[in-house]
């Protein structure tokens, strides 16, 4: 019984975890081992939730996540966890993709759905790609379709914000805009 919790555990573990990584596209950190620390773990294997508590840190390869609390669960008929939630002041994705960009993203609480391949940053949400960025309220990405939406709450104040930030300019760059 105690190895078959274990190796459920593990599982469990594995299951909740990759799904995560899959949002920036880092093929070459899925082949590097994962290492997930918390300070407290706990699995309700009647109701298929996993909770992960206190200091949460996911590695794997590049990969990295920063939580309060990570929760992963699973409806009453799926062989795995489907809903993934990261919460905390703020909860942190970081991640070096193949061609060498960092993508990085924050928020009180990141949701990632796995069928919908679908991610939800909300609550002081902002995402970074180079020195290009959005942030909102809830800032949402389809994983499929590469898309980003960022809205506001609504509220007279708040607003959405993207920010591009123009290449600086080298030296032989100058030289020739100055001797046409």
């Amino acid at each position: 019984m105690l190895k078959q919790f274990s190796s459920l555990l593990s599982s469990f573990t594995l299951i909740a975890l990759v799904p995560c990584a899959v949002m920036a596209q880092g093929k070459s950190d899925f082949s590097q081992p994962m290492e997930v620390e918390s300070s407290q773990e706990e699995l309700d294997i009647k109701n298929n939730r996993l909770v992960l508590t206190d200091n949460v840190i996911i590695r794997q390869g590049s990969l990295l996540i920063r939580a309060d609390r990570l929760e992963a669960s699973a409806s009453e008929n799926a062989e795995q966890a489907d809903t993934f939630v990261a919460e905390g002041t703020p909860a942190t994705y970081s991640q070096t993709l193949d061609d060498g960009n960092k993508i990085n993203a924050e928020a009180n609480k990141i949701t990632y759905f796995q069928s919908e391949q679908r991610l939800e940053l909300s609550g002081k949400a902002r995402i970074s790609q180079g020195s290009s960025s959005s942030s909102g309220d809830l800032i949402t990405y389809d994983l499929d379709k590469q898309t980003i939406t960022a809205t506001s709450s609504g509220e007279e104040d708040s607003r959405v914000i993207t920010i591009f930030t123009p290449k600086a300019k080298t030296d032989s760059n100058e030289k020739n805009n100055e001797n046409p």
